[in-house]
């Protein structure tokens, strides 16, 4: 008994494997969805400025260590401001990365402003 694949049958079966292969080295990688907020201790860009990123440290805890959060939007990394605290969304892992989700800035107490 012969079995024939077309070529797009072929196409299709190697592209699940691979698919599937895919999904269960991803599985063992944990991934992280985090809202926190943070203060943006500096901002930064490839040299050809392809990306951009913030480094910051969440706001409320103490000697909490620094995280790099890689920033798509381009105009959204332009109103990002060092030195000020914002409530972010991130999503990633620790080996590949985060990538920013959201943010907005933290609205000021009516003590702070005065």
């Amino acid at each position: 008994m012969r079995i024939f694949f077309s070529k797009a049958g072929f196409i299709a079966a190697l592209a699940t494997v691979v698919l599937i292969i895919g999904c269960e080295q991803k599985r063992n990688e944990p991934f992280e969805s985090v809202t926190t907020s943070i203060r943006v201790l500096e901002k930064n860009q490839s040299d050809d400025l392809a990306k951009q990123w913030i480094i910051g440290s969440n706001s409320d805890v103490d000697g909490m260590e620094q995280i790099r959060i890689e920033v798509e939007n381009e105009m959204v990394w332009n109103l990002i401001e060092a030195n000020r605290d914002y409530v972010v969304g991130y999503q990633g892992s620790q080996k590949n990365g985060y990538v920013l989700q959201q943010i907005d800035t933290l609205i000021e107490s009516e003590s702070e402003t005065k």
